[in-house]
Parts: C-alpha cells; structure tokens; sequence
C-alpha cells in the first residue's frame, strides 16, 4: 500500500512541477497526467453546476483551462509533501492544501476577467437573479484582487482521484477550491 501511496505522491508532484514551470511546450506531455477521453473532469473554484461554469469535462476541455490557468493564473504552491493520499486497488485520492501567489496585476488581467464574467452571464438555464448575484460576487472579488495587489497568497485546497491504467497514476476527477471570503 505503501507503495502506491508513493506513486500517486510522485504523480502529483510532477502536476506540482507543471503548475510551478507553465512551460506551454510541455502541455503535451502534462495532459498524460491525465486519464484520456470523456470521463475525466477538472472542478475549477468558480463551479456551481456540472457543464457550466468552469465544470470541465473530457480531456480537451481539460487541456484549455490548464492552459488558461498557465498563461494567466498566478503560481500554484501546493504541500505535495502533506497531501493525504489514499489507495484502494487501482484507485487512490488524495487531498491537500497550497497558495495561490498572484501574479499578475489587475490591469493586466482586466481583459480575461471581463471574458469570464461575459461567459458566466451568458450560461443557459441559469436564473437571471442568479446570474446577476454571480456576476456582482465575481466582480467584487476581482476588485478585492485588485486592492490586495501582486504577490498577494491566496490560499487554496486541490483534491482529485486518481486510476491506476495501462498507463499508470493518472487523475480523473481535480477539484480546486479556495475558502469564501
């Protein structure tokens, strides 16, 4: 067990690796982290509703936000070393804590933040009291951003479960959450 245990470890510490260089080159060989096709999913902390905002689903999806988070997100430290990880068979999961280091500044993120919000009030099937609540909430927090400044620690939590393939230890459900404030 503990073996596994060891190997899922190292798993994510290659994801940790991923996230700390953003080395767009190597997307490629980062998605094999991932188990392949449509059963795969990545939870990003703005989702509310599977398929809607920020709910990722199948593995090109995945691929997009990832490259998104690597272009435009701020740098990711996660505790590899403190993540409490599981096994039981071919699946194991796992959950732990890191920051989010901001690194961009509000002008230079204005641009992407008025798409998001553009996106998030265009969803279908959404109430529109909802969607104004959504998109007001999004908007302070951007502003709250703003005023905390690059550099600023965010803290955040990642949990995800893993199978054991032909390919070994890879994630099939990530989920990134960070605290309300």
């Amino acid at each position: 067990m503990e073996n596994q245990t060891e190997k899922v470890r190292e798993v994510l510490d290659i994801f940790q690796a991923g996230y700390k260089t953003r080395d767009l080159a190597r997307l490629d060989a980062f998605m094999e982290l991932f188990e392949p096709g449509d059963n795969s999913e990545l939870i990003g902390i703005g989702a509310a509703v599977r398929g809607g905002y920020e709910w990722f689903e199948g593995i090109e999806e995945i691929r997009e936000i990832i490259e998104g988070d690597w272009t435009y997100w701020g740098d990711v430290v996660l505790d590899v070393d403190g993540a409490k990880i599981s096994c039981l068979g071919d699946v194991a999961w796992l959950s732990t804590s890191g920051i989010l280091i901001q690194t961009d500044t509000h002008d230079e993120a204005l641009p992407i933040y008025l798409k998001q919000m553009t996106d998030l009030l265009q969803e279908k099937d959404v109430d529109p009291d909802v969607k104004l609540m959504e998109a007001t909430h999004f908007g302070l927090r951007r502003l709250r951003e703003r005023f905390k400044g690059k550099g600023h620690k965010w803290p955040l939590v990642l949990t995800a479960v893993l199978v054991n393939s032909s390919g070994g230890w890879r994630f099939t459900t990530l989920h990134w959450s960070m605290p309300v404030d």
